[in-house]
């Protein structure tokens, strides 16, 4: 049986297998102690009914992201052995395929998959990615138009005239204040939404708000019930 994991007949399966595998310890471990600690601090009633949620909960996990992965990395053998496609083109590949399995797991188009889960996992890519595309323009900007930069002493500068290190330094500056501006930004409308329309927020956002901004009608009549203990 070693025989198989060695020969490369059997190599395209076994990335497929290896992929779903890690995508269920991972989803495992990120839900599972997720969902424990959710469960356990902010749910009452009895302790059985709430594990055997944490357990639900982590297997809806894992399988979402066991079955993109096996769709995905499927997608991409098929579409490399397509003579229009082939191997020079990963990157159409792979976009393509994330495409297609992000269709079956993430769209809800087949509801097959817990909603929840998919929504918040795309929301989380979400915000990775439109941060990474801002990189990606800004780079592509600065290697273009070639903007010119005023050093410490006033005299403009050409990006291609900076070296390694201070190109590095202007990037993280512009990165720096651009977050701050998008953070900014995306609390002030959080607030804002959840004070106008707050059902149009996510769920577990929206609970999570509640319990720690609106507490204008609370009561504590001891210490103890103020600090919650």
């Amino acid at each position: 049986m070693s025989s198989i994991l060695t020969n490369p007949l059997y190599r395209p399966l076994l990335d497929v297998l290896r992929s779903s595998r890690n995508g269920i310890v991972y989803g495992g471990k990120i839900r599972f102690s997720h969902a424990l600690v959710i469960n356990l601090l902010y749910r009452s009633g009895p302790l059985t009914p709430r594990l055997k949620s944490v357990l639900e909960a982590t297997k809806n996990h894992a399988e979402v992201l066991a079955s993109f992965a096996i769709i995905y990395k499927a997608a991409v053998i098929i579409l490399k052995s397509e003579a229009f496609l082939g191997p020079k083109n990963m990157r159409l590949i792979k976009f393509l395929a994330g495409g297609f399995g992000s269709w079956i797991v993430y769209s809800q188009h087949f509801k097959f998959f817990h909603g929840g889960i998919t929504h918040q996992i795309t929301l989380y890519c979400f915000s990775r990615v439109l941060i990474a595309v801002g990189k990606i323009l800004l780079d592509q900007y600065l290697a273009c138009f070639q903007p010119s930069f005023r050093n410490y002493q006033g005299d403009l500068i050409k990006y291609r005239d900076l070296n390694n290190n201070q190109q590095k330094k202007l990037k993280g500056l512009i990165y720096d204040k651009s977050w701050k501006y998008f953070a900014v930004l995306t609390w002030a409308l959080v607030m804002f939404i959840y004070d106008y329309q707050p059902q149009y927020l996510q769920s577990s956002l929206r609970h999570s708000m509640a319990y720690i901004y609106d507490v204008e009608m609370d009561s504590w009549s001891t210490w103890r019930e103020f600090l919650g203990f």
